[in-house]
């Protein structure tokens, strides 16, 4: 009756959607501790035995360390490479889980504590693993896969016999995935297996944030290599290929001190929010849109900021997609929603993003797990892709050949930044990517 009565007071919360992120997540956090202790239990670790979601500054091993412990003992790891193919599956492909779980890792609240934010992207960090087992065995009584995905994490992390440290049954969840994505993932003829390929390639997709680029280590090595060397290889990679042009191009186009200037420029961007199983493989979501902004714009944080700049709306809606969220299509309905967004301050980051140490100490080459490419427009080819934005959350259909070729004039006559390789993916064919259809 206790964990009845809990379930239904988390979806009751579901139900107020203009809701920031992490405050959407905080009924379910303040009542996780009660859920988790009605939940199923392993011989030597209790589901109740999850901690909040403050772990402090733990760090897991190394790829070598981990490779070094399975050497010693493979057996133990691959009794569960059935069980983390499964986890992964679902928290990396789900069409559910795959969006709850940015929702789990951004938005997992304690007191005096907030989730991980931009880093909403990362699957094998310590800190992320641990919220979306704290998210999944939540969320156990409202979704089936959750559910499943929560039995399987705690099978894994119960393998650790005795009484040990929580983080060091943390340890063995993610050395287990990490082993299965390095040796395992087989089919029976000894080539990568369908369930390995759609895995990696989701993880892929978002390996350029700071915590998630250690996906992309552990998904390309198959080797026995030093993840903290490759890691900081990516990082720098990704820096100067990625977070520097991008800036870059908005110092340089919308120039002022600090969030404050008016001179507006005209940009192209297309992002990826998500990833969508298509026929056999994992293909990027995508969203696009045009528009005319200033520096005061894009750093404002105005509550009324997603009403009154197209812009600001357009980034609102990345975050809506990003997280799994929803936002109206009826004008009426959409502007009060879009208020209150405004008033939770959603959207953070934004502006370190796009204009980073010159507004903010901080920096990055994505903004909530997501990734950009942006295309410095002139006045003329903004004009024309303008007139095919759809409504309400000024998008571009990216389906319409009409508007593919103006992208790529666009492309051709701007200066561009960020991921210009989603001009490859648009320009091969609409099967290698999906679009969301975000207009009335």
């Amino acid at each position: 009756e206790k964990c009845t009565a809990l379930s239904r007071a988390y979806e009751n919360s579901r139900i107020h959607q203009p809701k920031m992120c992490s405050t959407l997540l905080k009924a379910a956090a303040l009542a996780s501790a009660a859920a988790l202790a009605c939940a199923t239990t392993t011989d030597v670790f209790a589901i109740s035995d999850i901690p909040g979601a403050n772990l402090g500054t733990l760090r897991q091993q190394s790829i070598g360390r981990k490779l070094a412990n399975y050497e010693r003992d493979p057996a133990t790891y691959q009794e569960h490479w059935p069980a983390a193919q499964e986890f992964l599956l679902l928290v990396c492909t789900d069409p559910e889980l795959s969006y709850a779980k940015n929702r789990y890792v951004a938005g997992d609240v304690d007191e005096d504590f907030a989730g991980a934010a931009s880093r909403s992207a990362a699957v094998l960090s310590m800190n992320a693993i641990h919220h979306i087992m704290r998210g999944v065995c939540t969320d156990r009584f409202r979704s089936a896969n959750a559910r499943r995905a929560c039995d399987l994490g705690v099978k894994i992390m119960g393998s650790v016999p005795g009484e040990v440290l929580y983080h060091i049954r943390l340890e063995r969840l993610l050395t287990v995935c990490t082993t299965y994505l390095i040796h395992g993932g087989k089919d029976d003829g000894g080539e990568d297996s369908l369930e390995w390929k759609q895995i990696t390639k989701a993880l892929s997709l978002f390996a350029l944030c700071a915590y998630a680029a250690f996906n992309t280590i552990v998904r390309g090595s198959r080797t026995d290599a030093s993840s903290r060397e490759e890691l900081e290889m990516h990082l720098e990679a990704s820096d100067d290929n990625v977070r520097k042009p991008i800036q870059n191009l908005f110092i340089t186009a919308c120039p002022g001190v600090r969030r404050e200037g008016d001179q507006k420029a005209c940009f192209l961007t297309i992002a990826t929010y998500g990833a969508r199983k298509q026929r056999e493989t994992m293909v990027p979501c995508f969203t696009a849109t045009v528009f005319k902004a200033s520096r005061s714009d894009l750093c404002t944080g105005a509550y009324n900021r997603f009403n009154k700049i197209p812009a600001q709306s357009w980034y609102l809606l990345v975050f809506i997609l990003h997280f799994g969220l929803w936002l109206p299509f009826v004008a009426p309905l959409l502007l009060p929603v879009r208020y209150l967004w405004g008033k939770r301050r959603a959207g953070r980051g934004l502006s370190a993003h796009l204009f980073g140490p010159t507004v903010c100490g901080n920096a990055s080459a994505t903004w909530y797990g997501c990734n950009f490419m942006y295309v410095r427009l002139t006045s003329d080819d903004y004009d024309a892709l303008e007139g095919h934005l759809k409504g309400p959350h000024y998008c571009l259909d990216l389906y319409d050949p009409n508007v593919l070729a103006l992208i790529d004039r666009a492309a051709q006559n701007g200066e561009a930044a960020g991921h210009v390789e989603f001009l490859e993916t648009l320009f091969s064919k609409p099967a290698n990517y999906h679009v969301k259809k975000t207009w009335t």
